[in-house]
């Protein structure tokens, strides 16, 4: 939803000019696409009466809709100006700069009444891509003007790559085809016998609508955990991991081909065959950085039968640190057979293919056993295919959205397993979090099972050791103190240098990393990276895409991003 302005604001709105020259300018660009360029006003402005300085009409009726759907990720997922964490909107090094509700209390007048609401982090501008064409009159004007680009689908960002200061916000969500083929080659292969299973869709393909499509088509796309998270941008293209990696890989070793615009303007067709640079680097090198794709395939399998785990009790403060020495040490003969799912402090939702429901409740025996001696559940039950599962367990439990929410997860090799060490160190790190107030998440998405062929991927090789992603994090209220919102940033460093200590030589999926990780480049790409450096300056040698610990970003573009003084 965007925000109404006052007759004030919105006079001359675009008819400024960007740096540069002759036909550089944002209105000539605006009539190469139809007068379509829009001005971006935060998500929230409705509610407010002062937009950066100068009075505006507040809107009581849009207002309220925001207030009562604060915290629904539809509207937030459709909205161009719609994120689903903070720090995408808000200037985080100022906590002036921002135009934010109470997430706990949305009708919370403290937050607008006699505030103002401050363009943060957002960019100034957007376009609503309708094609190809839309994008290579974007990447010109970019390379004429300097005007920094984004690519914006759903707003699921944890980094803020999607959002940036004085930026053109290229907002993919209403491309929105899918296509299911049965017998897919990918452009240009000879090899006419090797078909697969597919089906493709555009840029603005959310997982919700993936798999509702893909069941009614009798298949099984393997993808996240969240329904709004989109299907063709960041996830698959920064690794991508579902419950079921575990036995049928991560996203990027499902993908078999992409539709991009680079930003050198040519619309390529990148694959095994066509582009295969590209190809490989679109393959977790992430996303943001090598071009604008506009569509994706994504290889399926027929319908998936499994057997699932609920298990559950509540949580005290002496029963956490049992349930996880139980979960440490059964963890390796888990990953054999076939489980994945997520786990914390006193839940664990698991799935696996390989087992029947006697199997399954013989494998979780002992977990089942303590959840129930400690007032919990345990329900084994059996699905026939993935869509049920989805609707009963995934669309009930999305994470919360209008907060600011930093992740800080680590992938954990196996091999911490195989030693009473490594076993004793992960133990101690869930004891401290436990002193901390914390609970642990444990994503069990490594592609244990997985068939790799070695090096077809530039996603961190740390995934091909990990059985676990093991998250913590940090947040903040709408109206933390730049004292304490440095202090969540310290906790947080503090927290990954723990878990790096105790997985040396590992890594970490970019996408729920700690974004001030000081290893970054190690840590998110390893010995891919500068190899996917050399393909960024093939395809965007003038930096048109940019974002926050991108491939090709250095400590330079600090001192110009919102996090610069948190650091």
């Amino acid at each position: 939803m965007l925000a109404k302005l006052s007759g004030l604001v919105l006079l001359g709105l675009l008819s400024s000019t960007v740096t540069g020259k002759g036909a550089c300018t944002l209105d000539d660009f605006n009539a190469t696409v139809g007068g379509r360029v829009q001005y971006l006003t935060p998500f929230s402005l409705p509610c407010f009466s002062s937009y950066n300085g100068k009075p505006v009409a507040r809107d009581n009726a849009a207002c309220t809709t925001i207030q009562v759907n604060y915290a629904d990720p539809w509207l937030r997922t459709n909205s161009p100006n719609g994120y689903m964490n903070n720090q995408d909107e808000m200037w985080a090094s100022d906590p002036s700069d921002q135009c934010l509700l109470d997430s706990s209390n949305p009708m919370d007048p403290l937050a607008f009444v006699n505030a103002t609401c401050r363009q943060g982090n957002l960019p100034s501008h957007y376009l609503e891509v309708q094609s190809a064409r839309d994008v290579i009159g974007a990447f010109k004007f970019s390379n004429c003007s300097g005007k920094k680009l984004v690519i914006k689908n759903s707003g699921h960002d944890y980094l803020t790559r999607s959002s940036g200061r004085d930026t053109l916000s290229l907002w993919t969500r209403n491309l929105r085809s899918m296509h299911y083929n049965p017998d897919f080659t990918p452009c240009g292969s000879k090899n006419t016998a090797r078909r697969y299973k597919a089906i493709t869709v555009g840029a603005g393909v959310n997982f919700d609508e993936a798999y509702e499509f893909a069941h009614k088509n009798n298949v099984t796309i393997i993808g996240g955990y969240s329904s709004t998270v989109g299907v063709s941008g960041g996830w698959v293209q920064n690794g991508g991991h579902s419950i079921l990696s575990p036995v049928y890989g991560l996203g990027v070793d499902r993908v078999l081909e992409f539709k991009v615009v680079t930003p050198d303007g040519v619309y390529r067709t990148a694959n095994e065959f066509q582009n295969p640079d590209l190809f490989w680097a679109l393959r977790g090198g992430g996303g943001g950085t090598f071009g604008v794709v506009l569509e994706s395939t994504h290889h399926v399998e027929p319908t998936i039968r499994f057997v699932a785990a609920n298990i559950k009790f509540p949580s005290n403060s002496t029963n956490m640190l049992p349930f996880m020495e139980i979960v440490v040490n059964n963890t390796l003969k888990w990953g054999q057979e076939g489980w994945g799912g997520h786990i914390t402090g006193n839940t664990l939702v698991n799935i696996s293919p390989f087992l029947s429901i006697n199997q399954a409740k013989a494998s979780l025996a002992s977990v089942i056993t303590y959840a129930k001696a400690n007032g919990g559940s345990a329900t084994i039950e059996e699905f026939t295919s993935w869509y049920p599962f989805y609707e009963k367990y995934v669309k009930t439990s999305s994470v919360a959205v209008g907060v600011t929410r930093f992740p800080g997860s680590r992938l954990i090799p196996r091999s911490i397993f195989k030693t009473l060490e490594g076993r004793t160190n992960l133990m101690n790190y869930f004891s401290t979090i436990q002193s901390l107030g914390q609970t642990p998440y444990i994503p069990v998405v490594g592609p244990v099972l997985y068939n790799y062929t070695e090096g077809s991927t530039s996603a961190s090789p740390a995934w091909r050791e990990a059985i676990w992603e093991l998250g913590s994090g940090a947040s903040w209220e709408w109206n933390a103190t730049l004292p304490s919102r440095r202090q969540k940033i310290e906790s947080i460093q503090n927290m990954t240098a723990v878990i790096e200590g105790i997985t040396p030589g590992s890594g970490a999926y970019s996408n729920e990393a700690n974004p001030f990780t000081a290893n970054w480049v190690e840590a998110w790409w390893g010995d891919n990276y500068e190899k996917l450096v050399t393909i960024k300056n093939r395809y965007d040698p003038k930096d048109l895409l940019s974002c926050w610990k991108c491939v090709g970003w250095n400590e330079s573009q600090i001192a110009d991003s919102s996090f610069a003084a948190l650091l």
